[in-house]
C-alpha cells in the first residue's frame, strides 16, 4: 500500500511538473528549479529599482542552479552593463553567442562594444557603405524638398537643407518634420502702424523683406550663427542660431569686398568667412563682422588659378577649393598661398566639398561621390552613389558615421550607411519597468547610435512594444511633472588636500546653490576616506547649504568610488533628471597617482552614463584639469567648470539641466492578469528611426 501511494505521488509530481513548466515557458522563463526562478525574480526587481549590484548577485545565485539558462545569463549581462562593467558584459554576450543565443541583439552588442571596428580606416570601409534610403518618407519632408543643393546634420539629429528652387534654408527634426524655414533677410521699408495702411502696404508689397535668391551654400560659425550664400543677389546673409536675421555681407561687383554669384562658404578656426566667389573666379575672405579682409586666386587654369569655383572646405590651415570649371581641387593655405592641385581623370564637375570625421575629403562631383585620402593621395568611390543618387551636389558625414547626400534633380536627401550597421544599428536599452500603476506600465528606454551617443527627438511612432512575444501594444510617452523638474547631487571633496581652499569652496557651493530653481532638489554628499551623506533630497536651499558647509577636511580621497556610486544610486529613486556637481581641488599633478589607483573611473563613468546621470566638475585650486575626472565628465556629457573664469552660474546650471541622454519614458496598458501574480512577462521594445532599427528584450514580475 505504501509503495502504491509512493508511486502515485511520484506520478502526480511528474504530471504536475510539465504543467508548471508550460506556465513558466509561457513567460519565457526556463529555469530548472524554484530556487533559480526565485533568485531570477529578485534580480529583476532589483534591476527595476536600479540596484544593479544587488541584481548582479541575484542573477549569479540563479545561475548557480541553472548555469546554462540563456535568459538568466542575458539579464546578468544587462545588469553588468548597467553597472559599468563593460568588459564583463561583453564576455557574457560572447558566452551567449557560443551557447547559441546569437540573435541580432546580442551580435550587435558584441560588434559595438567587443571589437575595434570603430577605428577602421575610412578608405577600406567606404566600400562597405550602401544606400540606405531617403532621409525620411515623412510627407512633411517630401513635400518641402524640391531642389536640395547643400546639407548638414547636427548631433541632435536636426537636418539643415538648402533648397535652391524654393530659395530657403529648411530645418527638419529627426523624423523629417519641418521645424523652421529661413527665406528672408532685412526689412526693406518700415511697416505702417495703421492696420488699413498695413494691409494696403502688404497688397502693394511696399515693405517687403529682402528674399533669398537661388542660394547655393551655407555654413555655421563656432557660435552656431548661420551664413547663407545668397547667390542670386551677390551677397551673404547672416542669421543667429535661431534663424533671426543679423546682417548682409558683401555687395554686387568686382571690387574688393564685392561678389558675383557666391556659391559656397566655409569658416576657419577664427571664424573668418571664406567665400567661393564664382563669378569673380576667386576666394573672398571676411571677418565675422562682415568686413572684407582679402581675396586670392585669379582667373585661369594654371597653378593657383580658378575658373568657376563652386565648393570650399577648410581643415586647420588648409583651404580646399572645388575648381569646377577646371574639373579639379586646388589647395591653398588660409592666407591664399597656393599649395597643390588634386586631379582625377574621372572628375566631372566637382562642387560640394566637406571633411569626413577622420579628416579626409568628401567630393560631390555631380555624378558620384569621392572620398579622397589626403595623406596617401588616393580616391575611393562611395559604393552605389552612381546608382541611387542621380545628381549629388553636397555631402556631409554625421557624427554617427552616416553619410548624407543632396540629390539635386531627384529632390531628396539620400543616406548611406555601413553594411554591418544596416541590420542592427541602434542601441536600445530598457532601463527599468515602473509597475506602481499596474496594469499601466511605464518603461524607461534609452536610445543611442552605434557610437554610444544619444538619439534625441524621437516620437511615439518610432517605438513598437511587444509583450510575451505575441501581444503588440500601442504606446504613448509618459508625461509627469517630475520629468520637468531636476535633482542635483552636490558631491564635495572633504580631504586634507582641500582644506587650503576652504573659503573658496564654500563660496562656489553657495553660488551654485543660489542659481538653483525653487523646485530643484539637492542631496549633499561629502567624501574623503569615508562617505558622509544627508541621505535625502531637499528643496530647502538653506538646509542643503548648511549640510554642504559641514566640512571636516581630513584624510584623502579613497572613498570617491563609493561616493559616486551612492550619488548615482540615490538618483534612481525618481523620474526627475539628476546631475552630479563635483566640487574638488585634487588633481594627479599635486597628488600621488596612488591616490587614484583604487578608483574605478571607467566603470563609474559607464555606470553614470547608463543611469542617465551627468557628472560635472567644479575645479577649485591651482590645477584646472584632471585626466581621471575629465573622463567622468566627457563620458556623461557633463561640464568642466573653471571657477577662475567669470561665471554665469545660472547659465551653467541650465546647461547641465539641458543634458539629454536619449532616455524616453513610454507607457502602455497590459492585460490585467492578477491571477498570474508572481509570474514573469517578457517585454520587447523595437525602435525604428529613418530606416535603421534596434531592439531590446526585458520583462517584469507581475505584481
Amino acid at each position: 500500500m505504501k509503495k502504491k501511494c509512493f508511486l502515485l505521488s511520484i506520478g502526480f509530481i511528474l504530471l504536475l511538473n510539465p504543467l508548471l513548466a508550460i506556465d513558466r515557458d509561457a513567460y519565457y522563463v526556463n529555469t530548472g528549479t524554484y530556487h533559480s526562478f526565485r533568485e531570477f525574480a529578485r534580480g529583476v526587481n532589483f534591476f527595476d529599482d536600479e540596484r544593479y549590484e544587488a541584481s548582479i548577485e541575484s542573477f549569479r545565485y540563479a545561475l548557480t542552479s541553472n548555469p546554462r539558462d540563456k535568459y538568466i545569463r542575458y539579464w546578468y549581462s544587462r545588469a553588468l552593463y548597467k553597472s559599468g562593467y563593460i568588459d564583463l558584459a561583453v564576455n557574457e554576450w560572447n558566452n551567449l553567442e557560443k551557447m547559441g543565443y546569437g540573435d541580432p541583439i546580442i551580435l550587435s552588442k558584441i560588434d559595438k562594444y567587443g571589437t575595434v571596428a570603430l577605428d577602421e580606416a575610412k578608405e577600406t570601409t567606404l566600400s562597405n557603405f550602401i544606400y540606405l534610403r531617403s532621409f525620411s518618407q515623412n510627407l512633411s519632408f517630401l513635400e518641402n524638398i524640391n531642389q536640395p543643393i547643400d546639407v548638414e546634420v547636427k548631433n541632435d539629429g536636426r537636418l539643415f537643407v538648402l533648397d535652391y528652387s524654393d530659395s530657403s534654408l529648411k530645418i527638419f527634426d529627426v523624423n523629417g518634420d519641418i521645424i523652421k524655414e529661413i527665406n528672408r533677410g532685412k526689412r526693406l521699408a518700415n511697416e505702417s502702424t495703421n492696420w488699413f495702411a498695413r494691409i494696403w502696404q502688404f497688397i502693394r508689397r511696399a515693405y517687403p523683406y529682402e528674399k533669398l535668391k537661388k542660394p547655393r551654400g551655407f555654413a555655421f560659425d563656432s557660435f552656431e550663427n548661420i551664413y547663407i550664400a545668397n547667390t542670386g543677389a551677390d551677397n551673404i546673409l547672416k542669421y543667429d542660431s535661431n534663424g533671426n536675421y543679423i546682417t548682409n555681407i558683401g555687395f554686387s561687383g568686382i571690387d574688393d569686398g564685392a561678389l558675383l554669384g557666391p556659391s559656397a562658404l566655409a569658416l576657419d578656426n577664427d571664424d573668418k568667412l571664406y567665400v567661393a566667389d564664382t563669378g569673380n573666379n576667386r576666394i573672398a575672405v571676411f571677418n565675422n563682422d562682415g568686413e572684407f579682409l582679402l581675396a586670392f586666386a585669379s582667373t585661369g587654369e594654371g597653378d593657383g588659378e580658378l575658373f568657376r569655383p563652386s565648393g570650399i572646405a577648410i581643415n586647420g590651415n588648409s583651404v580646399y577649393v572645388a575648381d569646377t570649371g577646371n574639373a579639379r581641387i586646388v589647395e591653398f593655405d588660409i592666407y591664399g598661398n597656393y599649395i597643390s592641385t588634386i586631379e582625377n581623370e574621372m572628375f566631372n564637375e566637382p562642387r560640394g566639398l566637406s571633411f569626413s570625421t577622420d579628416g579626409n575629403l568628401f567630393i560631390a562631383d555631380g555624378e558620384r561621390i569621392y572620398y579622397y585620402n589626403i595623406i596617401y593621395n588616393t580616391f575611393t568611390t562611395l559604393k552605389n552613389s552612381e546608382r541611387y543618387t542621380i545628381t549629388p551636389t553636397s555631402v556631409y558625414e554625421g557624427h554617427d558615421g552616416s553619410v548624407y547626400i543632396t540629390d539635386f534633380l531627384a529632390g531628396g536627401v539620400d543616406v548611406y550607411i555601413r553594411k554591418e550597421e544596416y541590420y542592427a544599428n541602434i542601441d536600445v536599452f530598457i532601463d527599468r519597468s515602473y509597475l506602481s500603476a499596474y496594469p499601466t506600465i511605464v518603461e524607461s528606454v534609452t536610445v543611442r547610435d552605434r557610437f554610444g551617443d544619444p538619439i534625441k527627438g524621437l516620437n511615439a511612432g518610432n517605438f513598437t512594444l511587444i509583450e510575451n512575444e505575441t501581444v503588440a501594444h500601442k504606446i504613448g510617452f509618459y508625461q509627469a511633472p517630475e520629468l520637468d523638474q531636476h535633482r542635483f547631487v552636490f558631491l564635495i571633496e572633504d580631504s586634507a588636500e582641500a582644506s587650503m581652499y576652504k573659503d573658496r569652496m564654500k563660496d562656489e557651493i553657495e553660488n551654485f546653490m543660489a542659481a538653483l530653481s525653487p523646485e530643484d532638489e539637492v542631496l549633499v554628499i561629502h567624501y574623503n576616506d569615508e562617505v558622509s551623506s544627508t541621505y535625502k533630497y531637499t528643496v530647502s536651499k538653506l538646509e542643503a547649504l548648511e549640510n554642504a558647509n559641514n566640512l571636516e577636511f581630513t584624510g584623502g580621497i579613497s572613498a570617491l568610488t563609493d561616493a559616486i556610486y551612492e550619488a548615482i544610486r540615490f538618483a534612481g529613486t525618481s523620474f526627475k533628471p539628476t546631475s552630479i556637481i563635483h566640487f574638488t581641488s585634487s588633481s594627479y599633478q599635486n597628488l600621488e597617482l596612488a591616490e587614484f589607483d583604487g578608483i574605478r573611473f571607467e566603470e563609474l563613468a559607464d555606470y553614470a552614463k547608463n543611469s542617465s546621470v551627468s557628472i560635472s566638475h567644479v575645479y577649485i585650486g591651482s590645477e584646472k584639469s584632471n585626466y581621471f575626472y575629465d573622463l567622468l565628465v566627457n563620458k556623461t556629457y557633463g561640464m568642466l567648470i573653471d571657477t577662475d573664469i567669470s561665471l554665469n552660474y545660472l547659465e551653467d546650471i541650465n546647461q547641465i539641466k539641458d543634458i539629454d541622454f536619449g532616455r524616453y519614458y513610454i507607457h502602455y496598458k497590459t492585460l490585467n492578469a492578477s491571477s498570474k501574480k508572481g509570474n514573469f512577462r517578457t517585454v520587447l521594445v523595437r525602435v525604428e528611426y529613418r530606416g535603421l532599427y534596434g531592439e531590446e528584450e526585458s520583462g517584469y514580475v507581475i505584481p
